[in-house]
C-alpha cells in the first residue's frame, strides 16, 4: 500500500492542499475531477516527480528517502505523453530503465524485456519506432517500458485521452489483469466513460482538495446528487477521428 499523508504542493500558487489517502496493491484507484482539479499533480507527486510537503510511504519508508534505482522498483508511472524516445526502437526503449537501474547483464535485459512485450502483444513491434507505431500501441510500450522494472504501483495520467474506443478496451483488459497479478493501479482521469468502466475506488477533487471518496468495498451504491456521481452521470465527450 502507498500511504499518503497531508501532502501539499506549492508552486505560484497551492496546487494541493493537505491531501491524506491510501493506494492500495491489487486495487484500481482513480484520481477523478475536472481539468485543473489537481489530479496530474497528485499523481507527479506519487511518482516522485514534484518538491511536495508531507510524506508518501511505502512499507513505512518515505519514498523520497528511497534510492531512485529502488524507488522505481515500487511505482512506474506512464505519462500521458507516453515519453517515448524518438530515436529507438520499442526494445531499445523498453530496454534502457533496466539498463540504468539494474545491475543484469544485456542478454538478460532483453530477455526480460522480450518476455514484457510478449505478454501485451507487441513483440513482433520490437524494431519498430515510435512513429511507426499507433496511439494505442506506443501507449503498449510506455506500459511495457514500466512494466520490466516489476513495480509493485503502476501511475496512469490521462490514460484514454488519445484512444479509440478498441484501444481504451484493451487498455481496460490489460490494468484489469495487472490488477489481479498483484499490482497496484492508480489513474488520472476526467474520462467518465473509463471511470464508470472501471470504477472500483475513486478521489474526486476540486481545486487541488480530494472533496468525495468511493470505494465498492464499502458502499454499492453512488448517491446521483454527490458530485462523484454527477461526473458520472455525464455523456462522454465523442471521439474526433
Amino acid at each position: 500500500m502507498l500511504n499518503v499523508r497531508n501532502v501539499s504542493l506549492v508552486k505560484k500558487k497551492r496546487i494541493l492542499k493537505d491531501l491524506s489517502f491510501t493506494i492500495p496493491s491489487m486495487r484500481i484507484s482513480l484520481l477523478l475531477g475536472k481539468s485543473g482539479s489537481g489530479k496530474t499533480s497528485l499523481l507527479r507527486c506519487l511518482a516522485q516527480l514534484e518538491n511536495y510537503e508531507g510524506e508518501i510511504l511505502f512499507k513505512e519508508e518515505r519514498l523520497d528517502q528511497i534510492s531512485p534505482k529502488l524507488r522505481c522498483q515500487i511505482v512506474g508511472f506512464v505519462p500521458q505523453s507516453f515519453a517515448l524516445f524518438p530515436h529507438m526502437n520499442v526494445l531499445d526503449n523498453c530496454a534502457q530503465p533496466l539498463n540504468l537501474n539494474t545491475s543484469q547483464k544485456l542478454k538478460s535485459v532483453y530477455e526480460k524485456v522480450e518476455q514484457v512485450l510478449a505478454s501485451l502483444d507487441m513483440e513482433k513491434l520490437a524494431l519498430a519506432k515510435p512513429h511507426e507505431l499507433s496511439g494505442g500501441q506506443q501507449q503498449r510500450v510506455a506500459i511495457a517500458r514500466a512494466l520490466c522494472l516489476n513495480p509493485s504501483f503502476l501511475l496512469f495520467d490521462e490514460p484514454t485521452s488519445a484512444l479509440d474506443p478498441e484501444n481504451t478496451r484493451l487498455f481496460i483488459k490489460i490494468i484489469q489483469k495487472l490488477c489481479v497479478s498483484g499490482k497496484g493501479i492508480a489513474i488520472s482521469t476526467q474520462d467518465m466513460g473509463l471511470a464508470n468502466q472501471i470504477l472500483d475506488r475513486a478521489y474526486f477533487m476540486e481545486e487541488g482538495e480530494i472533496v468525495e471518496k468511493y470505494d465498492t468495498a464499502e458502499t454499492k451504491e453512488i448517491s446521483a446528487v454527490s458530485k462523484l456521481g454527477q461526473f458520472l452521470a455525464q455523456e462522454p465527450l465523442p471521439i474526433l477521428v
